[in-house]
């Protein structure tokens, strides 16, 4: 039986890929010389607007993978697939970027190549594909170990509290973090992967890939769920913002100077997560009652920009370091805020029109992990689960 065309997906993701721009535009921006405190304030509501990038693609992943596959998996099938519109375009944009940083030099971004390319540590963006190939890899362990569990928690009282237990269990590995002691152990590539990349370990995320496949499996009672919830979700979510834009605006210094510091916003972080749980329900709900009252033309350009999204992920740094060039020529006249908000715009645009072109390219696929099609309007699969 054919699956529901899952709508709201198609919203998440681009809104998602959206607010990952914004988040590295307003990190060009963030520590120029001529920003003021007012900029200071206004980048802290804006990342507190966009922070749940991660946390959202991290949850479709799991909603899209335990929709998709609930039924026999062939996991050489699955992982060529992955392979194919993942790794390989993950792989030549790593490739570009060392061009970049090694002066078009190719003998040196070859050497280099194979330090970087299983760290993601070629642009300070591809971190994430990291931690994502390694949800894919593992997905049969993730999916026996849910699909067992779901056996045994069937009404929703054990649901409410598996989920309970499971996020305190998450917080409190954010407050007492297992790469404290993984440094003491020093075990070869085990503490590595605990400290020095505890960024892009998909350990740290577990909870909102859970949360996904608590979506994935349960998607008509998800929904109504969160429409029936919907005050207390925004509610809290308000709230817990409320508390995050407290928590950084009071770290910022004043004197002898103007010192802004956003380290209250970081991912791995305690308060931070409880918020970035909050902005999981607050954003699946907003995309769902958007997606219901979207008019034609808004559904055709939230499709087309999550259709390219994962190819103008990749290439989005690239063209950010391109598009910083209109709003800094006419820095004396306009303010820091607005600059960081037009190279948002110009990047948003120009990342998503090049991975369309480069999408119908002979060897595009390589490139986007896209493959050509034959109609002008890009079939994109709302279950598919790439970014």
């Amino acid at each position: 039986m054919k699956k529901e065309h899952i709508e709201e997906i198609h919203y998440i993701r681009a809104f998602a890929f959206l607010a990952v721009v914004l988040q590295h535009s307003i990190g060009h921006y963030i520590f120029v010389p001529e920003a003021h405190l007012a900029d200071g304030v206004a980048f802290t509501f804006l990342l507190l607007i966009s922070k749940f990038a991660v946390p959202m693609f991290i949850f479709i992943t799991g909603l899209v993978l335990f929709y998709n596959y609930d039924g026999r998996l062939n996991y050489w099938t699955f992982m060529k697939k992955r392979f194919s519109d993942i790794i390989v375009p993950y792989l030549f944009w790593s490739f570009i970027y060392l061009l970049i940083q090694n002066h078009m030099d190719v003998l040196s971004a070859i050497n280099r190549f194979g330090e970087v390319f299983l760290t993601g540590k070629a642009s300070y963006h591809l971190w994430y594909v990291i931690m994502i190939i390694q949800l894919y890899i593992t997905f049969p362990i993730s999916r026996f170990i849910i699909m067992q569990a779901k056996r045994w928690i069937r009404t929703p009282l054990a649901v409410y509290t598996a989920f309970s237990i499971l996020g305190i269990v998450y917080i409190l590995l954010m407050t007492y973090p297992i790469h404290v002691t993984a440094a003491r152990w020093n075990i070869p590539l085990i503490t590595p992967i605990l400290t020095k990349y505890a960024d892009r370990n998909a350990l740290n995320f577990f909870y909102y890939f859970a949360l996904g496949a608590l979506a994935g499996l349960t998607i008509t009672h998800w929904r109504a769920w969160l429409s029936r919830h919907a005050g207390w979700i925004y509610s809290l979510f308000i709230v817990m913002s409320g508390i995050m834009a407290y928590r950084t605006i009071s770290s910022f210094g004043l004197l002898p100077a103007l010192k802004t510091e956003y380290s209250q916003l970081l991912l791995l972080r305690p308060v931070t997560a409880l918020f970035l749980i909050s902005s999981v329900f607050a954003t699946y709900l907003f995309c769902m009652r958007v997606s219901n009252i979207a008019n034609s033309p808004t559904r055709r350009v939230v499709t087309f920009i999550s259709h390219y999204s994962y190819g103008a992920y990749l290439v989005h740094a690239f063209v950010l370091g391109l598009s910083y060039w209109l709003p800094d020529y006419f820095s004396s006249s306009i303010n820091v805020t607005l600059r960081t908000i037009i190279a948002f715009v110009i990047a948003s645009f120009l990342s998503v029109m090049l991975t369309y072109v480069l999408s119908k390219l002979p060897m595009g696929h390589i490139m986007t992990g896209l493959r050509r099609v034959q109609s002008k309007t890009p079939k994109s699969n709302s279950t598919s689960a790439t970014m």
